[in-house]
């Protein structure tokens, strides 16, 4: 019996054991809901971490505006080091009617937007502290079951193509989100109530998550006290997975610390006030996705022909690494659209190849939602880590020592790269 299933599945055309072939007629519909999902939650998160929230913590305690945003990234922090991996641990022991990703993904995007619903009533920083924390949460419980699907039920061959639209969603989302609340940052209620209600738009979205019962068998369901002990993983018995996530850990909290404080390097470090970066930051986050999109998809398509991945990851570290170059020697404002601009390319490149990259090396594919929530972390963890990093780095150096910092995150990344021995 188990021959003749083995023979029938070659036959329909089932090429591993994820049951892929299966799914074939619908990676179409995946991949639309995979990026518009990825690009509507973005664009609510960034334009609330990257503008809103900045805004909001400068209005309430101008002297004090660096410090608070630093703290605010250091309890995200916190909330991610636990949401990211748990999630997907949750999801991966899931048995539902629509299979095991959907329901989180749902609950995550509807979490979501009561969280920026709520910030948009916050005037005091402790509650905006904690409404944070929730935002934080809800994004990872977005985030975490959905990029559990790429394994589940993508094609090792089209994971590269899968990997640069996830990039296009998570990073563009974010700058786009700075565009579409830009107009209303004087108004910032204004912009919070946009972004919650935009977040409708990712609700029909999720259906094309649903599947039905995995063909993986579930993972095991250890007692809850063993829940969290589950979320460790050995890097000296998956040392690949763990050079992984030291890339990605770096890269991002390097990249982030720049971003996250754009907007104070704009009015500070090159002088134009508040209202003067308020103006001019919406005209920076454009280059940086003009950026990303001319690298994202040719990157993610060259690696899938080439089927190699490093040399990517390796050489978009290293352009991140120079872009900081002008913004260090001759800090202006010119610099600082050279910088953004060359900076993009190198992300896009970087977020074409990288989840590709990731779901190469996961230790069990039965796990895959927790093992590449783990992973997650480095991104999620890297972004909300970026805040206090920055607020640290500012503090002894100012913001030349800050671009120095970045700089120096994106080689550490490159050189994490190279002792990857599963991936070429």
């Amino acid at each position: 019996m188990t021959r003749h299933i083995i023979r029938k599945n070659v036959k329909n055309g089932v090429k591993n054991r994820s049951g892929m072939g299966r799914w074939k007629a619908s990676l179409g519909s995946l991949l639309f809901g995979y990026l518009g999902i990825q690009l509507i939650v973005n664009i609510a998160n960034g334009g609330v971490s990257n503008l809103l929230i900045p805004n909001r913590i400068a209005a309430i305690d101008p002297v004090n505006k660096v410090a608070l945003l630093g703290t605010t990234g250091a309890v995200t922090a916190v909330v991610a080091l636990i949401a990211q991996p748990l999630w997907g641990l949750l999801s991966d022991r899931s048995h539902g009617r629509y299979g095991r990703r959907f329901g989180w993904v749902l609950a995550g995007v509807i979490g979501l937007a009561l969280s920026i619903l709520a910030l948009a009533f916050s005037n005091s920083f402790p509650l905006l502290l904690i409404l944070m924390g929730l935002l934080c949460a809800c994004y990872s419980m977005v985030l975490g079951p959905l990029t559990a699907v790429v394994p589940d039920r993508v094609p090792l061959e089209k994971r590269g193509l899968f990997s640069a639209v996830g990039g296009l969603g998570t990073f563009v989302g974010g700058v786009l989100g700075v565009l579409v609340v830009s107009p209303l940052v004087s108004s910032d209620s204004m912009g919070f109530l946009l972004l919650a209600a935009l977040l409708l738009l990712a609700l029909p979205l999720t259906l094309t998550v649903r599947e039905a019962p995995p063909t993986l068998p579930g993972a095991p369901r250890p007692p809850l006290r063993n829940v969290l002990r589950g979320l460790l993983i050995d890097p000296r018995k998956h040392p690949d997975f763990g050079w992984a996530f030291l890339a990605r850990l770096v890269l991002v909290l390097g990249f982030w610390s720049l971003l996250s404080f754009q907007l104070y390097i704009l009015s500070d470090y090159l002088g134009l006030g508040l209202s003067g970066a308020n103006a001019v930051f919406p005209m920076l986050t454009a280059v940086a996705t003009l950026g990303i999109v001319v690298a994202l998809i040719p990157a993610g398509l060259i690696s899938d022909r080439t089927g190699r991945r490093k040399p990517l990851v390796i050489g978009a570290s290293a352009l991140i690494a120079l872009s900081v170059l002008p913004q260090i020697l001759w800090p202006s404002l010119s610099s600082a659209f050279i910088s953004i601009g060359v900076a993009g390319i190198g992300f896009g490149c970087y977020l074409a190849v990288d989840q590709a990259l990731m779901t190469q090396v996961l230790p069990s594919a039965a796990h895959a939602g927790r093992d590449l929530g783990v992973l997650n972390i480095a991104q999620a963890g890297g972004q909300v880590l970026a805040p206090l990093a920055a607020s640290l780095v500012i503090g002894l150096s100012g913001y030349a020592g800050l671009y120095v910092f970045a700089g120096l995150m994106a080689v550490l990344a490159a050189l994490a790269i190279l002792p990857i021995k599963s991936v070429r």
